[in-house]
């Protein structure tokens, strides 16, 4: 948040709409290097992302969390737990408008 960040306009409603319609939602069944980098190169992009673990062993979902984050933590991006193996990621722009917010708050 900048000094003069009040003075930022307002999204247009289409654009409020299209974060949630650009969530992509993937399903983890096995964790592969090639994999992460993919969804790690969808983040950095403005993608965000809610990633189901909960079909993979706990060392797996350990090593995704934490790859993911690291990419989370270089973009300046959060990260948000929805339930105990599924979370969203995504850069600071994703949360800006509050559809994210709202659509995670009905989910859980």
């Amino acid at each position: 948040m900048g000094l003069f960040s009040f003075l930022r306009k307002k999204k247009p409603a289409e654009q409020v709409t299209e974060t949630v319609h650009r969530i992509n939602f993937e399903e983890l069944f096995e964790v592969d290097d090639h994999q992460l980098t993919k969804l790690a190169t969808n983040i950095i992009n403005g993608e965000p992302l809610i990633v189901n673990l909960e079909s993979v062993d706990i060392d797996s979902a350990n090593k995704a969390i934490a790859f993911l984050s690291g990419v989370i933590y270089a973009i300046e991006g959060f990260v948000l737990p929805i339930k105990e193996k599924v979370f969203l990621f995504g850069n600071s722009e994703v949360y800006d408008d509050g559809s994210v917010r709202k659509l995670v708050d009905d989910l859980i």
